[in-house]
């Protein structure tokens, strides 16, 4: 059996790590393409949104003055102007006593700052009947109310979501620099592996030799999606060689670093690390986590290389505590991921000299958020990430977390 080279502490880890993250390079873009990029520059808007006054609701543009009497019991009348029709009935002016009607969105009349619901009013003839007042700006979205000309609207480093390629189209922003995203090659090592996109016969026929599903290329791909270029090379057997040959070919192809799960502990058949170090430089072998422990990091070629370990949830809080960290610097993100305080539930143990990665359950109630840790061991179940909504990363200068007491829940998703 070998041993780790050095076990290193998460800090120590990501310092070590962040230094490699070599910035993508800029393109340009359509807004429309940009959803799940990271933007590389302020946008400032070019214009007032919304560019004039206009209306928020259905019903008829008025001087709220006029209506301050209205009741059910004692109706105000209103003279309908003759601009209600043709184009232009918005360049007219109102004067006192008069009334447009007026659809959501259209520019507000010369004259009026109000506008009284469709449901308060009633028709007859060449008046209108208001029975609720309205104060001056009611019902009304001022010009520039939500956005002022040369404002910053969105900043870099942001993941663009679907509500900002909103505002971008809102703007006639028609483009955006983007940073680009980096192809990333996943490869699972191990002989006990099978693929399980395979057809069925070949699933049962291997099924029978005792194999298990490769879970962690294709969850190791979701995670990298909305970030980089996920590039999934396939399944390694537990050879010395093959491994070598899998990782120089997966960089002549293109990929600008690696992600690869199994072969990282320190049995008899884990050549992972020994094969980065005979190609490149093993950087570190080794991180007081848990689950975690068999990660290292290496350069091959200037391309960084991920060791992961095999076992489903120690890959994926490696991935969340280092993989995703570099991603980040790689991409230029500079937001923080969403935190929820929340009370402990129960004590979490937790040991002095390691960082824990602790799934747990987000549970509301009145009195607040509470945290329930997942109580489920091995790194090997992957239900305990399925049943859990984020996880609590406990230091290493830490005994645990008592009862009741604040912890900060990172999410998988926002909710």
């Amino acid at each position: 059996m070998k041993l780790f080279r050095t076990l290193i502490s998460w800090e120590e880890a990501l310092k070590k790590v962040l230094p490699h993250a070599k910035r993508t390079e800029l393109e340009e873009i359509r807004f429309e393409d940009a959803l799940n990029r990271v933007l590389a520059e302020d946008i400032l808007s070019p214009i007032d949104s919304p560019p004039f006054d206009r209306a928020a609701m259905d019903g008829y543009a008025i001087r709220g003055e006029d209506s301050f009497c209205a009741s059910p019991q004692n109706p105000v009348l209103l003279k309908l102007t003759k601009s209600q029709l043709g184009e232009d009935k918005n360049q007219a002016e109102l004067a006192e006593g008069e009334c447009v009607p007026i659809t959501t969105g259209m520019p507000l009349p010369k004259g009026s700052n109000a506008v009284v619901m469709l449901e308060y009013t009633r028709e007859r003839g060449d008046t209108v009947e208001i029975f609720k007042p309205v104060t001056p700006g009611k019902n009304v979205s001022f010009q520039g109310e939500d956005v002022k000309k040369g404002e910053a609207v969105l900043k870099a480093g942001k993941i663009l979501r679907a509500h900002d390629l909103g505002m971008l189209a809102s703007l006639f922003t028609r483009t955006v620099k983007v940073y680009k995203r980096a192809k990333l090659g996943i490869i699972a090592s191990g002989d006990e592996l099978i693929d399980p996109a395979l057809q069925s016969s070949e699933h049962e026929q291997w099924q029978r030799r005792q194999k298990i599903a490769d879970s962690n290329s294709y969850t190791l791909a979701a995670l990298t999606q909305k970030i980089a270029n996920p590039y999934r090379i396939g399944i390694v057997r537990d050879n010395y060689e093959e491994i070598k040959d899998a990782l120089r070919s997966s960089l002549e192809r293109g990929c600008e670093g690696l992600l690869v799960s199994g072969g990282s502990s320190v049995g008899t058949r884990d050549f992972l690390g020994d094969a980065v170090e005979d190609l490149g430089e093993l950087i570190f072998h080794g991180v007081a986590i848990r689950p975690g422990e068999p990660t290292g990091f290496g350069i091959i070629n200037t391309k960084p290389i991920f060791v992961l370990p095999g076992y489903p949830v120690a890959t994926i809080a490696a991935f969340e505590l280092l993989v995703r960290p570099f991603l980040y610097a790689m991409h230029g993100v500079t937001e923080e991921r969403r935190k929820i305080l929340a009370r402990a539930s129960k004590k979490i143990p937790s040991a002095v000299g390691r960082t824990d990665f602790v799934r747990v359950k987000v549970l509301r109630t009145d009195q607040g958020y509470y945290a329930e840790p997942i109580r489920v061991s091995g790194s090997g179940i992957l239900s305990s990430m399925t049943k859990s909504d984020g996880f609590v990363v406990i230091p290493e200068n830490k005994e645990g977390v008592a009862e009741g007491e604040l912890v900060a829940v990172t999410e998988y998703y926002s909710w």
